[in-house]
């Protein structure tokens, strides 16, 4: 079984990080509102004993301009076929410019996990 895992910026409950199972993933999405530092990550199965169907993933900040909580999610589910862990990480949350009038550049900070919650 492969497992989605995200790793906390600081331990949570004694732990460090949290996994999903990747084939009980159904679909992910941005979080509910206006809410630009979270994403849904809906399961196939409920979770026993809740009454959620998801999990949601809150970062500290939200994505620099030109990318996307949601795709770094997503592509951490997708990726690996065959592979055990793939983890969601190295979101740029600011970008440096190298030179002038050019966009974009080397990350200055990443966005980080703060909590998984059922929603």
């Amino acid at each position: 079984m492969s497992y989605l895992k995200v790793q906390y910026s600081a331990a949570v409950n004694g732990q460090s990080f949290f996994i999903i199972p990747k084939d009980n993933i159904s679909y992910i999405v941005a979080g509910a509102g206006a809410l630009t530092t979270t994403v849904d990550v809906f399961l196939k199965q409920g979770i026993v004993g809740a009454a959620a169907d998801a999990y949601r993933i809150t970062f500290n900040v939200a994505a620099a301009a030109g990318y996307s909580l949601v795709d770094a999610v997503t592509e951490a589910w997708i990726s690996n076929p065959g592979g055990i862990v793939a983890q969601v990480g190295g979101i740029p949350a600011t970008l440096s410019v190298t030179a002038p009038g050019v966009i974009g550049g080397q990350a200055l900070t990443f966005c980080q996990v703060t909590g998984v919650t059922l929603v």
